[in-house]
């Protein structure tokens, strides 16, 4: 065994794992980091070029919580020097009265985030790329945009070596032994001591922590991308993040032009959730025909410049049956904490939830209230209002 006894160490390098690293690190924490897979790897939840981040939503604690993810995330760029949170503000598109709209506008006023209701004339004024119909309800909000996610990821990973945490890659974990004085944990080749372990591992936290049977399901998600004619008029500056509630209970969004088309960059759409429950270790990462299908038919009808597909990508939703986040400790062991079940909408809290691990592991409380994500939750699951989480 390895006679070096970390003060925590950090089970997967994703958005949440990379971010707690980066926090624990900063505040003077000896941190091991441990990677299944390669730094960057696409084959879990956190790769691609952005995810939405946003205020809107139906429930008013994610609004709350936002307020401060917005200030990490530019912390972070101040610390780094690099330019990772783009602002285009957003238009949530639905049909008059929609469950969504309506719950989302009450938790912005509720937070005191501005917002305004747009009818189909108003959105052709301000943005015509959009086919409008009749019958269009519209939530604009001004402060939604993108984060580079890769990025994120790789920032954080980077600034957390740089105050000391040590990151090994192509690491597997076979098993965390909790019941011994110090949480130990094992790979394949060797074991490492922590004081605390906390486990962020996405997609495969179920299997890790395959005593508590978490309420984890793993889906196949996909996502599109599109090259206008005139890439233009669909730049950040020119176009906005976008999302909408259609009749028969989808969820699409969309975010502007970004990245090399040459790389596989974009404009980017894609549904959220329903997708086919799969193994977080199937091979397969080849997207659907028909889902593309799909989605350029929804695109002919909302966005005709785009025309088709032209590359699309794959990820991993690890979701929980209300599509909140799981962030606790273990219910046999304090040193164990995990932060999981993040349900296709996590990603813009990454820098807010490693500041919360920190303080977990560091201090076993935090300021921000966690209470909506506790593990022994089931008897308050689903408001029946649907959910859109991009």
């Amino acid at each position: 065994m390895n006679s070096h006894i970390y003060d925590v160490i950090v089970i997967g390098a994703g958005g949440m794992g990379s971010a707690t690293a980066y926090h624990l690190a900063k505040s003077g924490a000896n941190v091991l980091v441990l990677e299944q897979f390669q730094r960057g790897h696409t084959f879990g939840s956190s790769h691609g070029a952005t995810r939405i981040i946003r205020f809107f939503y139906d429930k008013p604690f994610y609004t709350e919580l936002m307020k401060t993810a917005y200030a990490e995330w530019r912390d972070l760029e101040s610390v780094s020097g690099k330019s990772l949170l783009f602002i285009t503000g957003s238009v949530g598109i639905g049909a008059k009265g929609n469950p969504y709209g309506r719950a989302a506008r009450q938790s912005l006023d509720a937070a005191g985030v501005e917002s305004e209701w747009w009818d189909a004339t108003q959105l052709a004024e301000r943005f015509p790329q959009f086919r409008s119909t009749d019958g269009m309800e519209i939530l604009w909000q001004k402060d939604t945009g993108f984060l580079r996610a890769a990025e994120c990821v790789s920032t954080h990973l980077q600034l957390a070596e740089q105050h000391g945490a040590t990151v090994r890659a192509e690491t597997s974990i076979t098993n965390i032994d909790w019941q011994t004085d110090i949480p130990t944990v094992r790979t394949e080749n060797s074991q490492f001591q922590g004081r605390k372990v906390i486990v962020t591992a996405g997609a495969w936290t179920g299997k890790l922590l395959a005593e508590l049977n978490l309420p984890l399901t793993v889906t196949k998600q996909q996502v599109c991308y599109y090259q206008p004619t005139d890439s233009k008029r669909f730049q950040p500056d020119r176009f906005p993040v976008f999302t909408e509630s259609t009749p028969d209970g989808e969820f699409i969004y969309g975010i502007p032009v970004f990245g090399s088309f040459n790389t596989g960059g974009g404009l980017k759409i894609a549904r959220h959730g329903r997708g086919q429950i799969i193994s977080p270790d199937t091979p397969d990462r080849t997207p659907d025909a028909d889902y593309i299908a799909h989605i350029d038919a929804y695109v002919q009808k909302r966005l005709p410049e785009l025309g088709t597909a032209k590359h699309t990508e794959v990820c991993l939703y690890t979701e929980t049956p209300d599509e909140d986040f799981i962030i606790d400790t273990h219910p046999h062991c304090s040193d164990v904490l995990i932060a999981a079940g993040f349900s296709g909408h996590g990603f813009k809290f990454c820098a807010l939830v490693g500041r919360i691990m920190s303080e977990l592991a560091r201090n076993g409380e935090t300021d921000f209230d966690i209470h909506p994500f506790r593990i022994d939750r089931e008897h308050k699951i689903s408001s029946g209002i649907p959910r859109l989480q991009a």
